[in-house]
């Protein structure tokens, strides 16, 4: 009988030495991802933590949050698309508890207000929102704001301008002047009822007030009535494109309910809640600049015809 020895055969001790070489392959490779995983850890905690204190962009609060929505620009549907997006996150998210939505807006589009009008109602059946109008709330900012109620406003904010124009620009002697006609062609008696070249005319008057700026103020007051949780005859002399402030008393419980300044408003909340909270703004800040500080309901008949609505 042959002697193999105490630790076998030479082919297996180069098996177990081959085994043991790929062990210790394994290992090294584990222990080289655990430090990896390590090391991604303390950055990312130590990311965390200074940008918790500031020190890298925006502190992230800990505990309960409340999502403010500072609504400074005129109403656009690519604007509102951002607040919906925005607020659809805020929704889902249990560190908020709910949403003061900042009002600053001279109007806009008419079919953009409408969506986001509607859009908080639904909103408030999951989450509550608070609405304050900080410095203007003119035609679709207005639309918008009085979604919710109570409506508190600065007791300087511009309110109102619940009315529709349409802006038309005639420059038919410029053009002569310079030489420039125009020279376009449609089909449709009404498919071109304004231009720059000429003045409108009796019957397109008629036809525009009709087919477009009627309809589009009576949809606007409709939803004011019903939003306010009040009678379209009540709301009827506050309809003609004026302008109030915020504390102006004929419009007490009609266009707003309560004057108040934001950091008692975010105080009462603070006690509501009765927990410690943190006011985070989730929309970008954009100062208003002087063309968008307009007032009126404009409408034209271009691609973006509806986003006039001021």
């Amino acid at each position: 009988m042959a002697f193999f020895g105490l630790f076998g055969s030479k082919e297996e001790k180069e098996v177990l030495e081959q085994k043991k070489a790929a062990w210790d392959a394994r290992s090294a490779k584990i222990k080289t991802l655990m430090f990896v995983l390590a090391i991604l850890f303390e950055v990312a905690l130590l990311g965390f933590l200074a940008k918790q204190y500031g020190l890298i962009g925006e502190p992230v609060p800990f505990g309960q949050k409340v999502a403010v929505v500072d609504f400074n620009q005129p109403v656009t549907q690519k604007f509102v698309n951002k607040v919906m997006k925005s607020m659809d996150k805020v929704k889902e998210d249990k560190d908020y508890a709910e949403v003061l939505f900042v009002m600053n807006s001279p109007g806009g589009s008419p079919s953009a207000s409408e969506e986001l009008s509607e859009y908080l109602k639904d909103y408030t059946k999951e989450k509550n929102v608070t609405m304050y109008i900080q410095g203007i709330a003119a035609s679709g900012g207005y639309y918008i704001a009085s979604a919710i109620k109570p409506l508190i406003v600065n007791k300087n904010a511009i309110v109102g301008s619940i009315g529709v124009i349409m802006p038309h620009y005639y420059i038919g002697e410029l053009a002569k002047k310079i030489g420039v006609e125009e020279d376009d062609l449609s089909s449709g008696k009404y498919k071109k009822p304004i231009s720059f070249f000429k003045k409108v005319g009796e019957k397109e008057k008629v036809y525009l007030k009709e087919q477009l700026l009627s309809p589009t103020y009576n949809n606007f007051i409709n939803a004011v009535a019903t939003n306010r949780k009040i009678s379209r005859e009540k709301l009827l002399p506050y309809t003609e494109g004026k302008i109030y402030v915020g504390n102006d008393k004929r419009i007490k419980n009609i266009l707003v309910d309560e004057v108040l300044v934001i950091h008692k408003l975010k105080e009462r909340m603070k006690k509501r809640l009765g927990k410690k909270i943190s006011f985070v703004n989730i929309m970008p800040k954009e100062k208003m600049g002087f063309l968008k500080d307009k007032i009126e309901f404009k409408l034209s008949l271009d691609s973006k015809f509806d986003e006039g609505l001021r």
